[in-house]
Formats: C-alpha cells, sequence, structure tokens
C-alpha cells in the first residue's frame, strides 16, 4: 500500500488525492490517449503568466470528502505569476497523511507547460502538459522513494469556475500494469 500511494503521489497532486478517494472504485476500461497539442509558442516578450493563465481557474481551494479520505487542495500563484504551486493533504479514514507540492511552470525551451511534484514520502515526478478544449492531458513520469519508476496520463478536465474532472490511465510501476482510476468529480471549497 505505501509503494501504491507514493506511485500515486508521484502522478500529480491531483492524482494524489483522486486516486486515494476513488482507489475502491471499480476500474473502468481504458479510455484510449487522447490527441492534443502543446500550448502556443510565447512570443519573445511575453511572460510565463501568458502562457499558465489558461490554467487561472485552478487557483483556490478544493477539497473532496469521501469516506476513506479526505483530501485538501489549494492552487496559488508564486510572486510575479511565473509558476503556479498546488499544494495537496490527504488524511485517510485510518489517519495516515500524505502531503506534497506541485510547481507548474511554462518551459520555455520545450515551449510547453509542464510540472514537477515532490511529496512527503520522499517521491518525485514531471509532468508534460497539452490541452485538448477544455481537458488538459499530463503526461506523467516518476522516481518512487525506492527508486522505482512510474507512469501515468492524467486528464484534468474543466467543467466550470467550481467543477473540474479527473481521471488517470496507463499507470504503470515498474513496468506493471495498473487499473485506470475512472473520471472523478472535484468541487471548489465553498468559504465559511
Amino acid at each position: 500500500m505505501e509503494r501504491m500511494i507514493s506511485f500515486v503521489a508521484g502522478v500529480t497532486s491531483c492524482c494524489l488525492a483522486l486516486a486515494a478517494h476513488a482507489a475502491d472504485r471499480p476500474a473502468e476500461a481504458k479510455a484510449a490517449e487522447p490527441e492534443a497539442t502543446p500550448a502556443a509558442a510565447a512570443p519573445a516578450d511575453s511572460t510565463h503568466y501568458e502562457q499558465l493563465k489558461e490554467l487561472e481557474w485552478l487557483i483556490g481551494e478544493w477539497v473532496d470528502e469521501g469516506e476513506d479520505a479526505t483530501i485538501t487542495t489549494a492552487c496559488r500563484w508564486t510572486t510575479k505569476r511565473n509558476f503556479m504551486t498546488w499544494s495537496f493533504k490527504v488524511v485517510t479514514a485510518d489517519d495516515r497523511e500524505l502531503e506534497g507540492t506541485q510547481v507548474i511552470g511554462w518551459d520555455p525551451a520545450d515551449k510547453r507547460i509542464r510540472s514537477w511534484l515532490f511529496d512527503s514520502e520522499g517521491g518525485f515526478g514531471e509532468g508534460r502538459w497539452s490541452r485538448d478544449g477544455d481537458r488538459w492531458i499530463v503526461k506523467s513520469s516518476q522516481v518512487l522513494k525506492d527508486g522505482g519508476r512510474a507512469s501515468s496520463i492524467n486528464v484534468i478536465t474543466y467543467v466550470d469556475d467550481n467543477t473540474f474532472t479527473w481521471q488517470s490511465t496507463g499507470r504503470e510501476v515498474d513496468g506493471e500494469m495498473l487499473p485506470d482510476v475512472p473520471e472523478v468529480t472535484v468541487v471548489r471549497k465553498q468559504s465559511q
């Protein structure tokens, strides 16, 4: 189980949070890898914000309270809006905790949005983002805390300013395929 949690954490913060909640749901048929293109190339005089503003709807706090876990995430701009940080915390029903931070930014050399994730178990990973309409496809690769390797394709779909869906397919750990994580709906945390 620890290895699985580390893998999920390495995918993306969203992947970690939602997979913990959806782990007991029946696996659905593996979705075909969607066709997508990298974000448009940035003009030489633009800031990284210009390329990241398409993800601005993620800014804020999100929560998912399920029977087996409570997941909270917070996405914020860094100073000058050149990067976004997406922090997460998972607390399971048996009081196990996992935390991490993902940094999302524009890679001017690769001309695309990329992300880098670090989790409290010692795992780390990176993702390459591309847009397909209202969907963001994140191709992720990770190094687990024990040195193992993992990869997945995560799909984050904008529904409205307070809702998105998330799904993970093509999940692999050290050459072994894992079941897909079915699509899950995530809602914005309501202020109290």
